[in-house]
């Protein structure tokens, strides 16, 4: 669907995305910084707050995608900045919960997973749930014009325009309904955000009394190696 004589729908959509990142990803960051220094627990908050925000947004650029390409952008744009606004923030938290050694694990694990079952495998159960809904829709025609014969007589009748205009609005329809299953994804990751604020203050002293233990060892052993190099010296 254009919606101008110079530009199109994937271009409009990308500059609202690159948009929203280049907002959300800073905004997120800053919310958290100035957050946290008074309420330690807030990073998952932060971005439990983000995932469900991105609920009302997507539901209504979903909604007006057919009716209304301005207020679709809008919605696309808000909710693409809540849900950007998680990024820095997911990283801080799973490396401040990590020990050290092993944090370069836990970074490369938390950007595996998000991308292996966000934006590598999304597009196609969306796709998947699409084309089911599809044929949920081409059975119910089938099973309503088999039960009124004066559907089957008017169907044979419709011209060319009336069944791709038909065809469409089933790609659409069923495309939309199965976009909301991110809306339900996006509330069952907030719910899990908002239960980690339970443990997040607890992990991550945790994580600083370790290492604190372990430079407290290191400086122990280089006050050894030390002072067996000075007796050395000495009895030489």
């Amino acid at each position: 669907m254009p919606c101008g004589p110079c530009c199109s729908v994937s271009l409009v959509f990308g500059l609202v995305a690159m948009i929203a990142g280049v907002v959300g990803v800073p905004f997120g960051a800053v919310i958290s910084s100035l957050l946290r220094p008074r309420l330690p627990y807030m990073d998952p908050c932060v971005c439990g707050a983000g995932l469900l925000l991105s609920v009302p947004c997507l539901t209504g650029a979903a909604f007006y995608a057919s009716g209304n390409f301005i207020v679709c952008m809008v919605f696309v744009f808000f909710a693409s900045v809540s849900l950007n606004w998680t990024w820095a923030v997911v990283s801080d938290m799973s490396l401040y919960v990590v020990v050290p050694p092993r944090r370069s694990t836990a970074q490369a694990f938390q950007i595996l997973v998000s991308h292996a079952f966000g934006d590598a495998g999304s597009p196609y159960l969306v796709g998947v749930i699409s084309e089911s809904i599809k044929a949920h829709y081409a059975d119910s025609v089938v099973a309503t014009s088999s039960l009124n014969s004066t559907s089957v007589i008017a169907a044979a009748l419709n011209s060319t325009v009336t069944t791709s205009s038909r065809n469409w609005d089933v790609e659409f329809r069923s495309l939309q309904y199965a976009l909301f299953m991110t809306c339900i994804v996006e509330v069952i990751g907030g719910a899990f955000f908002l239960a980690a604020a339970k443990y997040v203050v607890k992990d991550k002293a945790t994580v600083d009394l370790a290492n604190n233990r372990s430079a407290l060892v290191h400086s122990y052993a280089d006050e050894a190696t030390n002072d067996d190099s000075a007796t050395s010296k000495l009895t030489h």
